[in-house]
């Protein structure tokens, strides 16, 4: 295990400093998002960035090339250790960036950025020795007796190998124009963030075989362990054929790789999670369950709350970031859990703390995914701070508070925890006894809030200066959104190029989701593509949205004809000349697809009657 953990190890190290920060940078997130407070929005954006970047980014692709290490033996260790030198290097250059280069926040999905040249450059230097790492675990091929874990792990080096390759792809390669509606840095991201899920699941799931070890023991075979492994990673495929077949940017290729996580991320996940589940409840009964299992446990869990709470999303509100909360809380326990074992099989050896700490942290983040879901329900947008929202009354404050809390527990676990294990690392017993270094803690971890904050609020990129509200500034700049996606998708309708068209619909309804306009022309770009059944649904949400869009009926009409429903087109259509003006253009043809239904249906009806 010791010789393991020097190939690992360093990463490792990176990856609970990342979290550490991530952790203070939250601290900032919860202040913004408290009446209280009044941090502006660009204060709440950057620190969004450093956030996500920190704890999604750079703490799960430390920990998995530290398992990649781990892996590969001491043959790849100078590899590694250059690899490490440079994605440390590359997360330095990330959080000086600031103050090196002032940015915009770019809030896309998956990896917001700041739109500076120090910042990306950082980012692409980290990425770089991840992927080398990563080149060192696709080597690593396991042998028929290595622990499932060395199996997960050589299979999330493969995938994230394909994660390179497209995002490689979508930013040097792909058009900056796609029929006509330029390529967002989010449409770009959009392949790459989607495959490297399937990646962080893999690793989940070896660090549930570690930590389920004795869940697993009491099932009757294990002969079906590898296949369900192997059967995880094969959505890979699928993202690698939507990467070749799919143009970048259009709905096809966005919508593809959402079916794709929807249904192909989590079975294998699931059913393994269910087998551990049924072992651990067997070990409870027996007496002989541990703190551990408990943890694992939540973690399973957690997992299946985040995609049933994913399956519910409409719309761009809380319950985007309560989903992901799940979903990443679920991994990230786990990895604690892992961490924790990793460090008792050394000198380090931690108690019931290393068990604890964790618990914690899965316990804050049910509160706070539960309190983000509520806060969905309630329509609360998502990337925006407390003075953005004009809402409040006792389910709002109610949310917030669950929301809050559960976060507080949760950071100030991440906290202790990694707090806990510098500690160790840098300050170990020394004979005769060791001094107290909690007041020094405390002191320096105010330093660092208190220090970032004002860091935070200098440079303070993209607030609003021209005096107005916050909300106000907010909403402009979604309606200028709004306004070019909706114009760019009705260029591309009349240009027939259906697929981009709907693809800047399908922006505008992520936006603005009950704007009939934008279901009804999403409707007709269906139409186009000869999808008669989606665009019924499109046209109905339209009517249903706005009684009189006399243009959703007509379209409605020609989706029902698609379908061979003919009274059902009838009908349609009589609404929609029932309600559109007489001056309207389409009527005459309106009018002679009705004499046409009509008889073609009497026709089938007098054939019937023969």
């Amino acid at each position: 295990m010791e010789a393991r953990l020097r190939n690992g190890g360093p990463w490792f190290l990176l990856a609970a400093g990342a979290l550490g920060l991530s952790a203070l940078f939250a601290v900032a997130l919860v202040v913004a998002r408290t009446p209280l407070f009044g941090l502006s929005g660009g204060t709440f954006r950057t620190a969004l960035v450093l956030h996500v970047d920190l704890a999604v980014v750079v703490w799960f692709l430390a920990v998995a090339a530290g398992v990649w290490g781990m892996a590969a033996g001491s043959r790849s260790a100078p590899a590694l250790r250059a690899a490490f030198g440079m994605a440390a290097a590359g997360v330095a250059v990330m959080l000086l960036s600031p103050m090196l280069m002032s940015g915009p926040p770019v809030l896309a999905n998956y990896m917001p950025v700041l739109d500076s040249a120090v910042f990306l450059g950082g980012l692409a230097l980290f990425a770089v020795g991840v992927v080398l790492a990563a080149l060192a675990g696709a080597l690593a091929l396991p042998r028929r007796e290595a622990p499932p874990w060395q199996v997960t792990a050589w299979l999330a080096a493969l995938v994230l190998l394909l994660a390179a390759g497209e995002l490689s792809f979508a930013l040097w390669r792909a058009p900056a124009v796609a029929g006509g509606v330029p390529l967002t840095l989010d449409d770009r991201l959009w392949a790459a963030g989607h495959t490297l899920q399937l990646a962080h699941v893999l690793l989940m799931m070896g660090a549930w075989t570690v930590l389920g070890e004795a869940a697993l023991a009491a099932s009757p075979s294990r002969r079906w362990l590898r296949p369900l492994l192997g059967a995880a990673a094969l959505p890979a495929l699928a993202s690698l054929w939507l990467s070749i077949a799919e143009p970048v940017g259009s709905f096809a290729h966005r919508q593809g790789y959402t079916e794709l996580m929807r249904w192909g991320i989590w079975p294998a996940a699931a059913l393994l999670g269910a087998v551990l589940l049924a072992g651990i409840v067997r070990r409870w009964r027996a007496g002989t369950a541990t703190l551990e299992e408990a943890g694992l446990a939540l973690s399973i869990m957690l997992f299946a709350t985040g995609c049933l709470v994913g399956a519910g999303i409409r719309g761009e509100s809380t319950a985007v970031p309560a989903h992901y909360h799940g979903t990443v809380g679920a991994v990230t326990l786990a990895y604690l859990l892992w961490g924790g074992r990793l460090v008792a099989a050394t000198a380090l050896a931690g108690g019931r703390r290393r068990l604890l700490l964790p618990l914690a942290y899965g316990l804050g983040i049910v509160l706070l995914v539960a309190g983000l879901a509520w806060w969905g329900s309630l329509g609360v947008p998502r990337k925006a701070t407390h003075a953005e929202i004009a809402l409040g009354g006792f389910s709002y404050y109610a949310a917030m508070g669950m929301a809050g809390g559960g976060g507080f527990t949760a950071l100030s676990a991440v906290l202790l925890f990694v707090g806990d294990l510098a500690r160790r690392l840098l300050l170990r017993p020394r004979p005769g006894g060791r001094a107290d270094v909690r007041p020094l803690a405390v002191a320096l971890t105010a330093l660092v809030v208190i220090g970032g904050g004002w860091l935070l609020n200098g440079v303070d990129a993209g607030a609003p200066v021209t005096g107005r509200p916050a909300a106000a500034h907010v909403a402009e700049k979604k309606k200028a959104e709004i306004d070019a996606r909706f114009a760019q998708g009705v260029v591309m309708l009349h240009s027939r190029q259906y697929d981009f068209a709907l693809a800047a619909f399908h922006r505008v309804l992520e936006l603005a989701p009950e704007m009939p306009e934008a279901h009804v022309n999403a409707g007709f770009a269906l139409l186009g593509l000869k999808d008669y059944g989606a665009a019924r649904d499109f046209f109905e949400s339209a009517s249903e949205l706005r009684r009189e869009q006399a243009n959703a009926y007509y379209g409605l009409a020609v989706a029902l004809e698609g379908l061979h429903d003919l009274p059902g087109a009838l009908g349609a259509m009589r609404t929609y000349l029932h309600r559109a003006p007489a001056n309207d253009p389409y009527r005459v043809k309106a009018e002679s697809a009705l004499w046409e239904w009509q008889a073609q249906l009497d026709r089938q009806r007098g054939g019937t009657s023969r």
